[in-house]
């Protein structure tokens, strides 16, 4: 791409930002960029001296190694492979930084990002920071907290010599306000909660990590209250205020409690605690849906909430029980989208980013954790199919039951979805907004889309993400109508994209019926907007879960130029024998049939690129081909019939 190519999109995506802001925000964001120098300079005052008081501590080390899952193992080889410079990032990928890493050499790329004021760095910009998510990921110190936990369960001053190290490194590496990681206040944020988090299980002030290291010590408790202040200073704000503010506020308020030290940074964390209580009523609907219509992130937004519950708990400070209902909600409809065999969707932005590491165990499945988190806390039931984890375990909490029990509703009518289960079959209809706030900044172009799983195996899938970063074509294509099972007409999205984290025009779907005659059998009736008033997409949706067969209506004001897709999980062996899609898997056979009012293409597509089409992206960076049914022409209805049956019956 030229240069005057790039300042084009660059002036492109500033423009849609501002068609996103109220002129309330265009004059909060002109005030902050007036300011940014002198933020800049702040960063670099002298730190008042600290009070060293020992505060009281939420982390527990478990006082017997059989209350953890597997044991000590997993810690201990995850800290060894620290101990030989290898990271793990986004919960399974493995990337060599070595025993002491350069903290500003993007991992998967190699690029290593200027020392500049932070201000002056773009994040977008490939050639200068790589890709900013890994470089973020490696700098919010998650394996200081593992290496905290080794020290905790065996004793080895090894673990202790690395975490010396690799502070000193990052400290001198990362001067105030200077570099990428200064960037984002909520990547500081998340610092500031690994930092309380290994604090606690060093020993706190007084840990034997720092006998003979004192001015170290203070160097961190340096960095801990500028990082603290510079979130405060700078929180997401507007349009921006989605996860990233509960993040930060999490931090802010984490840190006062965690270091006491400063009476400026108690006022701080006293604030940051009761915004966070206000803002669970704003990004939490009451039936524990996130606003923001993206499924990994309420585990995401979730850790920060329970988090901060646990902290406040130790503080004599707890959460007002309005608070705790919410994350009772959020579990409720975790445990609604499991179901009897724990088959979770990926609707909306998923990155793999997590804000703690306590398991050190690949396979986190952040629903299914948040489900657990909550049941501890709220002395309830899991369901059978859930993993146990370590989480609970540190955080000085009993292990819950293990019990069948149904879910609360199916229904969330004030986050968009209707659910549907019974006999070998799980799924729902998403019928709510895009996304939150004014740029709906994770949720996706999915309107109506249908998902379906049997019995816990996934069928009708959300192909998920795949990567925030990647060239433009992926990221608009995973987040896009043609990648989710919808109509998608006149050849483009349901809403308009300003950016890859920016809608700019919204698809509105309302829910018009929604009729229950019995066990696993449901009507739905819903239709949207995004393609104007004058051209409304209604899809009637009917579903009999013991009967194994859903059957589905499509239809718009008049004929137009359409697409409908059918995207499959991998692993289904899939054939297309003329109208009907033919896909085994194991002892499961489903066949999808698709008639249209008028003659249309009907293909079986797989791993297409140019445009992309037909592809499943399992976790944040990895995709591969999956097999999609797609019809195409010129139509006014659409109808899908879907059979499942049991080979082996």
């Amino acid at each position: 791409m030229s240069s005057s190519q790039e300042a084009q999109g660059r002036w492109r995506w500033l423009w849609n930002r501002l068609r996103c802001m109220t002129p309330v925000e265009v004059v909060h964001r002109a005030a902050r960029a007036a300011t940014a120098a002198r933020r800049q300079r702040l960063m670099a005052e002298p730190v008042p001296a600290p009070a060293l008081v020992e505060a009281p501590r939420w982390v527990q080390v478990p006082p017997a190694s059989e209350q953890l899952v597997a044991g000590t193992t997993p810690y201990l080889d995850e800290a060894g492979a620290l101990h030989a410079g290898r990271v793990r990032l986004f919960e399974r990928e493995r990337f060599d930084v070595g025993v002491e890493p350069d903290w500003l050499r993007c991992p998967l790329t190699g690029v290593t990002a200027p020392l500049r004021p932070a201000r002056r760095i773009a994040i977008t910009d490939r050639a200068q920071v790589g890709d900013i998510k890994y470089l973020w990921e490696l700098n919010r110190h998650l394996q200081w907290v593992t290496l905290g936990q080794a020290w905790a369960l065996d004793g080895d001053a090894a673990h202790l010599d690395l975490l010396r190290r690799q502070l000193a490194g990052w400290l001198k590496q990362n001067p105030p306000g200077q570099g990428p990681n200064y960037t984002s206040s909520l990547e500081a944020a998340i610092r500031l909660v690994n930092w309380s988090v290994t604090w606690q299980l060093l020993g706190g002030a007084n840990g034997a990590i720092w006998q003979g290291h004192e001015a170290l010590r203070g160097a961190w408790l340096e960095a801990v209250y500028r990082h603290a202040r510079q979130v405060a200073r700078a929180y997401s704000r507007h349009s921006s205020a989605n996860n990233h503010l509960i993040g930060e506020l999490c931090g802010v308020y984490v840190a006062s409690r965690t270091w006491p030290a400063w009476p400026q940074l108690v006022r701080l964390g006293d604030a940051a605690r009761l915004e966070l209580i206000a803002q669970v009523d704003r990004q939490v609907h009451a039936d524990g849906v996130p606003a923001e219509q993206a499924f990994e992130y309420a585990g995401f937004i979730f850790d920060f909430l329970w988090l901060a519950e646990r902290c406040a708990a130790a503080n004599a400070e707890p959460m007002p029980e309005a608070y705790r209902a919410r994350l009772r909600a959020m579990a409720d409809f975790a445990h609604a989208l499991g179901g009897a065999s724990g088959g979770m969707p990926a609707v909306g932005d998923a990155d793999g980013a997590e804000a703690l590491r306590l398991d050190p165990r690949p396979g986190r499945e952040p629903l299914a954790a948040l489900l657990e988190k909550e049941a501890a806390l709220g002395d309830r039931a899991v369901p059978p199919w859930l993993r146990p984890r370590d989480d609970i375990a540190w955080l000085g909490l009993a292990r819950p039951p293990v019990a069948l029990r149904a879910a609360a509703t199916l229904d969330f009518d004030a986050g968009g979805y209707v659910l549907f289960e019974g006999g070998h079959l799980q799924g729902g209809m998403d019928v709510g907004p895009l996304g939150y706030l004014g740029i709906a900044a994770h949720g996706h172009a999915d309107a109506l889309q249908v998902w379906l799983s049997v019995q816990g195996e996934p069928l009708l899938i959300d192909p998920g993400t795949y990567a925030y970063w990647a060239e433009k074509a992926w990221r608009d294509y995973f987040r896009g109508t043609s990648a989710h099972n919808t109509l998608e007409l006149l050849g483009r999205d349901q809403s308009d994209s300003g950016g890859r984290f920016m809608w700019t025009r919204h698809a509105r779907a309302r829910l018009l019926r929604r009729e229950r005659s019995g066990p696993g059998r449901l009507r739905v009736v819903a239709e949207h907007d995004g393609y104007g008033t004058a051209l409304l997409h209604r899809r009637e949706l009917a579903v009999d879960c013991e009967a194994g067969r859903l059957e589905l209506r499509d239809t718009t004001p008049r004929p137009v130029a359409a697409a409908l897709h059918w995207h499959l999980a991998p692993g289904w062996q899939c054939e297309l024998l003329g109208d009907t899609l033919l896909a085994r898997r194991g002892r499961w056979q489903a066949r999808l049939r698709v008639q249209a009012d008028a003659p249309g293409e009907l293909a079986l597509l797989q791993g297409q690129t140019d445009p992309p089409l037909g592809w499943a992206s399992g976790a944040y960076g990895d995709k591969q081909p999956s097999p999609v049914l797609r019809w195409r022409g010129t139509a006014a209805r659409w109808n899908t019939f879907i059979d499942i049956e049991s080979l082996s019956e």
